[in-house]
């Protein structure tokens, strides 16, 4: 086994923070260019969520796999390979004749950044062997990151404005090359683990399974959920879900360690994360839509609306930093909800009692909310890690990720459904989608109050 260098420069932590940049970008700002990719293409709304949802299903469900890969093959070897195929992804996307090619490179992409999310993380953490320093930097790695989600939306609504939507990939490339290459000259060993077991079957039955939830839920909204076609999709969802919690039981190595499943605020934490996303991704779709499609507001303007939230949610997280000083993190985590309750609450009622949709109290509401999720997001990952304790910090990580990246896919997917079918109303769009997550956030309290509140 190799050592790092032991005098990382400070321009290394910049190199690694470009990965996570650019993999936002690819999450919430090719969102709000989704209306523009279906006008140019001549596709629907249906087919348009699939470029979204292939590089969400492809990070999801990949990044638990690319973590052993990480332990196995070592963080530079496994950061510059998913960094080389998400930039030629990224090439090919921007010059993609049809949706069916961008949709496969999209997949492709997001495989690739599943490969460098966890890689570049764990290269921070040993490129940096003097713990002071080491918390410094992953203090500021954290707020780089933390910017780079509040500001994705309207980054990648710039972008799209002055350089049409193949812009926010071709962004990708330079960033990519700089990465490579800077990787390549500053980091000059590997630490690897060759014994790490991987069960690729658990991976392949993880990705099938929810592949083929996904492509029911999608496809049935356009062709009807008791088409026998999709019924298919259905079956096999069953089947690869079976498979895998079989197989997984009897694994060496399975996908999620036996004693972190027994776990409730493991469970817990992981359902929080998950809701979580599901309400984020989803909502930044639906306003990013309606915005434009009904407002017919740019990009641009779309993404500085949604800004606000943003900036909000990492207001946030800075708060929890502070509160968890005085306050039990499991009680922070449960008043966060209700934040996240009202302006959910608020924005529904809006839409009901006024039949229209006010921006002067949407965006202040949806900053609520935000405020809300910006503090519930971090008490979670505490909770989460503490529940997994420092030999299995790694993978529980891993899985946090992964279910976030599962409830953006699963986000986007609900939202994409009630959007198409009630578009012709946009008030209902509204109405229908905060509701949803008015019943997300409340049975989601119910369950942290039972487990989490008042209790470290």
């Amino acid at each position: 086994m190799k050592k790092t260098n032991t005098k990382a420069p400070a321009y290394l932590l910049f190199i690694l923070s470009l990965g996570y940049i650019m993999a936002v970008l690819d999450t919430t700002g090719v969102v709000l260019a989704v209306p523009h990719i279906e006008t140019a293409m001549s596709v629907s709304l249906e087919q348009s969520i699939w470029i979204i949802n292939a590089y969400t299903l492809a990070l999801g469900s990949l990044l638990l796999l690319s973590g052993n890969l990480t332990t196995k093959y070592g963080s530079k070897r496994i950061l510059l390979f998913g960094m080389t195929i998400f930039t030629l992804a990224s090439f090919g996307c921007s010059f993609s004749p049809n949706i069916e090619t961008l949709i496969i490179l999209r997949f492709i992409q997001g495989f690739g950044a599943s490969l460098f999310m966890p890689s570049s993380l764990a290269l921070l953490f040993i490129s940096y062997p003097d713990s002071t320093k080491r918390a410094r930097m992953l203090g500021i790695w954290t707020a780089i990151i933390s910017v780079a989600t509040g500001t994705g939306s309207f980054i990648g609504g710039l972008i799209i404005n002055y350089f049409g939507w193949r812009g926010i990939f071709l962004i990708n490339i330079p960033l990519g090359i700089l990465t490579v290459i800077s990787i390549l000259l500053l980091v000059k060993n590997n630490i690897a683990n060759p014994k790490t077991r991987i069960d690729i079957f658990s991976n392949i039955f993880l990705v099938a399974t929810i592949g083929s939830l996904v492509i029911y839920l999608v496809e049935g909204n356009q062709y009807g959920y008791t088409n026998l076609n999709l019924l298919l999709f259905l079956l096999l969802f069953l089947l690869f879900a079976i498979g895998l919690v079989v197989h997984d039981k009897k694994s060496k190595a399975p996908i999620v360690p036996h004693q972190l499943l027994k776990n409730a605020k493991f469970i817990v934490s992981n359902l929080l994360g998950l809701v979580v996303n599901i309400s984020l991704y989803g909502i930044v779709l639906v306003l990013g839509l309606y915005f434009q499609t009904y407002l017919n507001l740019s990009s641009m303007i779309s993404g500085l609306l949604i800004l606000p939230g943003m900036i909000v949610l990492i207001i946030g997280n800075l708060f929890y930093a502070r509160a968890v000083k005085r306050f039990s993190v499991g009680s922070l985590a449960t008043v966060s909800i209700i934040f996240a309750i009202v302006g959910a609450a608020g924005i529904f009622g809006m839409g009901v009692f006024f039949h229209e949709i006010q921006l002067y109290i949407l965006i202040p509401l949806f900053s609520l909310m935000s405020l809300g999720i910006g503090v519930l997001t971090p008490a979670t990952t505490t909770i989460l890690m503490e529940a997994a304790g420092q030999e299995l910090s790694g993978i529980a990580g891993a899985t946090l990720n992964a279910n976030k990246q599962i409830g953006g896919l699963f986000g986007t997917t609900i939202m994409g459904i009630i959007t198409t079918n009630l578009s012709h109303d946009w008030n209902m769009v509204i109405i229908v989608a905060f509701l949803v997550n008015v019943i997300m956030y409340i049975a989601t309290w119910l369950i942290a109050s039972r487990y989490l509140y008042g209790k470290e």
